[in-house]
């Protein structure tokens, strides 16, 4: 499967302000402004359009479902993968 990456957030900036869980409204180049629910609970998470996407889930970067991804850089950026 091929995606389209968007970064979402940086994880260590996400993890310093010791937040449950934070929206992040962002303009998706060819898709428009979405809502992206980031969640800090056993994984770090994201929730678009319904569909969860946990980091590493299963120790898989990216980690794919539903015909989203999500994978975390090494730099700590969070990157949101939809298909092409």
């Amino acid at each position: 499967m091929i995606f389209m990456w968007y970064r979402i957030f940086n994880l260590t900036d996400f993890l310093a302000t010791n937040l449950v869980s934070r929206t992040y409204s962002l303009e998706l180049e060819n898709v428009g402004i979405k809502d992206i629910l980031v969640t800090n609970g056993n994984t770090i998470s994201l929730t678009y359009e319904d569909v969860m996407l946990s980091l590493n889930l299963n120790e898989k970067n990216p980690f794919i479902f539903e015909g989203h991804a999500c994978y975390l850089a090494e730099n700590q950026d969070v990157y949101l993968g939809l298909p092409i």
